[in-house]
């Protein structure tokens, strides 16, 4: 019954997102290994995981990554939140939690209860749901397409369990919210950038054009002020010249007999 809930979680999940902005689909290949996994005949089983995501991000370079699938092999179903943080445009590293619901027989072969006040008054139920720690890398092939390798550090001890997987994931759109969310801001401010430089290159211009005519200006007045001085200069020594010979003809008259 609780792989039938499990196939029922993710197939509603998948069909119901698997073409929305920022969702995407996962094939991944685990490997288990710890005592929970060991029987007579066998130990270190593996499965194959179909998985769907979603990715919200929070910054220019964070993500949040929601993650459940269905593995088959080893029976397992894995829901994870992770934090994804671009190191470059292509690489990435992640680091998060979830938990891991166990239907394996295996496992559920080699689980115990929890002691329950002293190791004479028995155990509880035992659980396969465990919690643990993931952590991995990721590589962008495509702007879609990534590779991707997690370790799961689920329990540890005298019954550990533990795994590591990688596999393709595919990001629906293309991974049109990561380009909406770095194109913008890397294109905008250079477009705002070309234009205050034109309008500043214009403002300069103007005011340039401004000064030489302000100054041609004042030079031309300069100029006009010289030469009405000088014409002026001029007449007063022409009028005192006039001035002059007059009163040396008026003189020579008074002087001359008659």
């Amino acid at each position: 019954m609780k792989k039938f809930y499990s196939l029922v979680l993710v197939g509603v999940l998948g069909i119901t997102t698997m073409f929305g902005q920022g969702f995407g689909a996962s094939l991944d290949y685990a490997m288990w290994n710890g005592a929970m996994t060991v029987t007579e005949t066998s130990e270190n089983p593996s499965s194959i995981i179909i998985g769907v995501s979603y990715t919200h991000n929070l910054s220019a370079k964070m993500d949040l990554v929601g993650s459940a699938g269905y593995g088959i092999g080893f029976d397992v179903v894995p829901l994870k939140a992770d934090l994804k943080y671009s190191i470059t445009n292509k690489l990435s590293a992640n680091l998060g939690m979830g938990m891991y619901m166990i239907s394996d027989e295996v496992y559920d072969a080699n689980a115990i209860g929890v002691l329950v006040d002293g190791s004479d008054a028995g155990r509880e139920e035992k659980s396969t749901n465990e919690f643990g720690i993931n952590l991995g890398l990721g590589y962008q092939i495509t702007s879609a397409l990534s590779l991707g390798f997690n370790y799961n550090m689920i329990k540890s001890g005298d019954y550990d369990f533990n795994g590591m997987q990688f596999g393709l994931a595919y990001s629906f759109g293309g991974n049109s919210e990561e380009k909406d969310k770095k194109v913008p801001a890397k294109s905008a401010p250079v477009k705002e950038d070309k234009k205050a430089a034109k309008e500043k290159a214009a403002q300069e211009k103007a005011s340039k054009e401004k000064a030489s005519k302000e100054k041609a200006s004042k030079e031309k007045a300069a100029q006009e002020k010289a030469a009405k001085e000088k014409a002026a200069q001029e007449k007063a020594a022409q009028e005192k010249a006039a001035q002059e010979k007059a009163a040396q003809e008026k003189a020579a008259k008074e002087d001359s007999p008659e």
